[in-house]
């Protein structure tokens, strides 16, 4: 749950103008929503409306329970920031969320072998910033060893 927003705190000096702080605290915002709904996948046959309708309920809820009415709507802002994909920190945290889905996968895959190509593929061209690039190349390497060894030991 935590790791986008760890993994925005690396990216201090990494983004030209990125406020690295309002990346943090966009990534939290928009776990706890999906915190709420759950995470909403294609497959799941949920329309994109119903999906935001759905988090934005959900942050909505959560921003109530804030004593300081000034926080939660700061809350909701960031969660429809993220939403609109209009800003840089908005985008980031989109790349954020595809890279720990695929991180998440991968994790599944060693922990349970389990084979999950179909989050790899769908995001096959989803990382268009440094260094979202480099972090996806460098994933998909370690996975692909892993199931070059992990195949080796299973026919030996």
């Amino acid at each position: 749950m935590y790791r986008m927003a760890v993994l925005a705190m690396s990216l201090d000096g990494q983004i030209e103008g990125l406020n690295v702080n309002r990346t943090v605290s966009m990534s939290l915002v928009h776990d706890l929503a999906e915190g709420i709904v759950g995470d909403i996948t294609p497959h799941c046959g949920i329309t994109d409306e119903d999906k935001y309708d759905q988090e934005n309920k959900a942050i909505q809820h959560i921003a109530s329970y804030l004593s300081d009415a000034v926080t939660g709507n700061r809350w909701i802002d960031l969660w429809r920031e993220y939403e609109a994909q209009e800003t840089l920190e908005a985008k980031v945290v989109k790349h954020l969320d595809k890279f720990d889905m695929i991180a998440q996968a991968f994790d599944y895959e060693q922990k349970y072998e389990l084979d999950l190509s179909q989050f790899f593929e769908s995001t096959e061209t989803s990382f268009t910033m440094a260094p979202f690039v480099s972090w996806n190349g460098d994933l998909r390497k370690r996975r692909d060893e892993w199931w070059k060894n992990h195949r080796s030991k299973k026919a030996n």
